[in-house]
């Protein structure tokens, strides 16, 4: 009897997919997941639920895109929303049994779940949710000791591959957000180190980590990326400095209001 031979649901039910020929022929081992997903396969109700399984044939055919993109070789696809959107579990690499968004409109691989079962739990809660509407666990707005010291770990192995030469632009990029989402609270000055990023979107997404956080101490470094920054990055700060409402922040709103140009007025009023 092979390991995934047993794996079925209660009452019987098999996967829309086959997690042995994945194995088998693609070497793409997802044992850890299929529970997970015979507990939604046996209880979403099909009529509410936003996404469904996709079956072998799916999977292997956008594996076969993935392969293309190296920032997308460590994703299985397991889930979508049939609008060319995916839930996907990273099966290899740092960031291994953690889960992902990949939306055919914008490209962000950082995780959103530490498992595909913390996942599953959520979507069984509001089937009807999409992937923005949930609750996810990053980027964490507390810290849980033994949760960030398993973070910190992942971030130095996603260090060692981001210092990689000859690393392909895109898959930086989203090696930098998934750092990003999964730094814990306490190391929040390193995600203000990002603030100098020559990549307009990297900067944004490390003002939108300290947004998401209210990180009122970062205030005078997105004064400075308001006033100077690109211009992704200068909105996004601008747009930060108002949601942070403290006297520092509502003070260098005013400041900037002097050095902006017309055309960033209509994101501070």
């Amino acid at each position: 009897m092979g390991v995934f031979d047993v794996l079925k649901s209660k009452d019987g039910r098999e996967l829309p997919f086959d997690p042995a020929v994945l194995s088998r022929e693609y070497s793409i081992d997802i044992q850890e997941v299929v529970h997970s997903m015979l507990d939604y396969d046996e209880k979403r109700d099909a009529d509410e639920a936003v996404y469904r399984i996709l079956n072998t044939e799916e999977i292997i055919e956008l594996r076969g895109i993935f392969e293309e993109l190296e920032c997308h070789q460590s994703i299985c696809p397991l889930l979508t929303d049939d609008q060319s959107n995916y839930i996907g579990v990273y099966y290899t690499g740092p960031l291994e049994g953690k889960v992902c968004f990949l939306n055919h409109e914008e490209t962000n691989l950082s995780p959103g779940f530490r498992s595909m079962e913390r996942f599953i739990t959520k979507i069984l809660q509001d089937p009807a949710a999409e992937w923005d509407e949930l609750q996810h666990d990053y980027p964490a707005l507390t810290d849980h000791d033994d949760e960030s010291q398993q973070d910190i770990k992942v971030i130095a192995d996603l260090d060692n591959l981001i210092m990689q030469e000859n690393l392909d632009e895109d898959a930086k990029q989203q090696l930098i957000f998934s750092k990003l989402a999964i730094m814990p609270c306490s190391r929040m000055e390193h995600i203000c180190e990002y603030l100098l990023a020559d990549d307009m979107y990297v900067q944004e997404k490390a003002i939108e980590m300290i947004r998401k956080r209210k990180y009122t101490p970062a205030a005078g470094h997105l004064f400075e990326v308001a006033k100077n920054g690109m211009h992704n990055g200068k909105v996004s700060a601008i747009l930060a400095l108002k949601e942070f409402k403290t006297a520092e922040s509502k003070q260098l709103l005013k400041e900037l209001k002097t050095v902006l140009p017309a055309s960033y007025m209509m994101y501070m009023n």
